[in-house]
Order: structure tokens, then sequence, then C-alpha cells
């Protein structure tokens, strides 16, 4: 392999210059900035103050629903360039395939960066804005982490696009892919992991004198899905999927309150951030040894 940072660069560019113009992209971070300035509009008229609860409603619909974002980044990201034939056109030129994959991960992460921003601009400067709640440097270090995590978490899922680009046969077949792998791992996967630790047990969930065990295999199926970290990571809860069912944790450490440091909110949660970056970083090895091994003639 080797990687020239200029072809990569404009590589990047290009992916950043073909995603911020692409009208599906425009049209579903309007839906989303939408959505989240309703629920942020809602918790804000309330007199929620964040830094004291955090926001529940906000951090589900970007645990649940933004993934969908960083999936229709990278679905069509690889298979459009290979049936357009043009990527067989920029390898005839001193273009390796490492700059290609390179330049369109880094494009596609950068696009991420304007939609991490535009959700926490919505959502987090809606409430402080509508609700009048002063933010001094602590409070903007909680928002900072918060927006740094969000980052993170949805670059899973548009690795998982990009990764679903490379193996798929046309577009439509990597969107379904996608697709399929947003509902399992942030929709359904809470109520699945419910059924399915019920069946392996013999209890039920909502059997309150006689569900230690269910609870116990419930916990560990979740681990499984990064909604999982994301929502312990930004508000102390095992899962945020619908349906799905967990301990509660009265003394759980939420990232937005003030009355813990964030040096304890990083040794309660260190793991879970560990955790989260292996998994993109995993999704980040796939994509690339499959890109570099693939045929891409046809």
């Amino acid at each position: 392999m080797e990687v020239n940072i200029k072809n990569v660069l404009v590589v990047a560019q290009k992916e950043f210059a073909d995603n911020l113009w692409n009208p599906r992209f425009v049209s579903l971070v309007s839906v989303f900035a939408i959505i989240l300035f309703s629920f942020s509009y809602r918790d804000s008229i309330k007199g929620i103050n964040i830094f004291e609860t955090g926001f529940v409603d906000v951090t589900q619909i970007i645990a649940v629903f933004l993934p969908l974002l960083g999936i229709s980044l990278g679905f069509d990201s690889i298979i459009k360039e290979k049936k357009s034939a043009s990527l067989n056109v920029l390898l005839t030129h001193p273009l390796y395939r490492d700059n290609i994959i390179t330049g369109k991960i880094l494009g596609a992460m950068i696009t991420l960066v304007l939609v991490v921003f535009i959700s926490v601009i919505v959502s987090v400067g809606t409430i402080l804005l509508v609700s009048g709640t002063q933010v001094s440097f602590a409070e903007l270090n909680r928002i900072l982490v918060f927006t740094v995590l969000t980052y993170l978490y949805l670059s899973t899922f548009l690795l998982v696009g990009i990764f679903t680009s490379i193996i798929s046969k046309n577009a439509i077949n990597s969107l379904v892919n996608g697709i399929c792998a947003w509902l399992v791992l942030c929709v359904v996967f809470g109520g699945l992991s419910m059924m399915i630790s019920s069946t392996i047990t013999g209890q039920s969930v909502f059997d309150l004198g006689n569900n230690e065990k269910v609870l116990d295999v419930n916990s560990q199926l979740q681990k499984l899905t990064p909604v999982h970290y994301y929502s312990e990571l930004i508000m102390g809860y095992p899962c945020m999927t619908w349906g799905g069912f967990s301990r509660a944790n009265p003394d759980a450490i939420i990232l937005f309150d003030t009355n813990y440091t964030l040096g304890q909110w990083i040794k309660e949660y260190w793991v879970d951030f560990l955790i989260l970056v292996l998994m993109s970083l995993i999704l980040l090895i796939m994509s690339f040894v499959s890109f570099l091994k693939q045929d891409i003639s046809n």
C-alpha cells in the first residue's frame, strides 16, 4: 500500500461535496433536525434542567434514529463508483486502492462532523435558549464530551454502511443490509434480547419475585449492541432500544449531571467508551481489508 495524502484529500473532498449536495442527505438531516428540535423544545418548556437530569427523550432519538443518517452516508459510497465503472478509471491513474478507500471514509467522516454539529446545536441549543439555563465552563465540557460520544457512536453506523457498500452487489442490497442492521441493533434489539433471555431461563422479566436470572442474561445480551454503550455513557441506562427492559440504577452517573465530576464519570464508564472505539476500529479494518481484496474489475 502507498498512501498519497494529496490523492486521499482529493477523494475525500469529492466525497464530502457529493454528500453535501445529495438531496437524500439534505432531506434526512432536515427531518431529523426538526424532530430533535421538537423534542428539545418540549423538554425545555417543561423546565427540565439537562445538567441535573440529562435529557432522555433527545438521547433516545439520537441513539435509535440518527444511525440511519450514518448508514445513508455510507451505503452507496463504494458501490456507486463500482457500478459507474469510475473505480476502474481512477485506478488507471497513479491512485492506489488504499488512497480511494481512505479518501472515501475520510470524506464521509467529515460529513458526519457536520451532522453531529447540527444535531448538538439543535438539541442542546434549543433547551438552553428556551429554558434560559446558565452555562459555565463545566457545562460546556459536558456538551463537548456529549458531542464527541455522539460522533463516535454514529461513526460506527457510518462504517456499517461503508462495509455493506463494499460487500454488496448493488446499492439496493447495500441499503437493505444497512437498514436490517439498524433495525436489529437499534430498534428491536431490546425486545429481542428480552424474549431470548426469557426463553433461555424460563422466567418472565415482569415476574418481579422471580426474575434475577432472566435479568442477568438480558443485561449480558444487551452488551452486543452499540446502543447499550452509548446509552450508558450519556444517561447511565443499559438499553434505549424499543421494547427493552433493564434494571433501574438509581445511583447511575449521568454525563450532564454536574453533581459528579468528569473524573467520576470516566472511572465509571471508561470500559464502555473503549468498547465503542473498538467497534468502530474493527469495522474500519473490515472495510479496508474487504476493499483491498475485492475484485472490482466487474
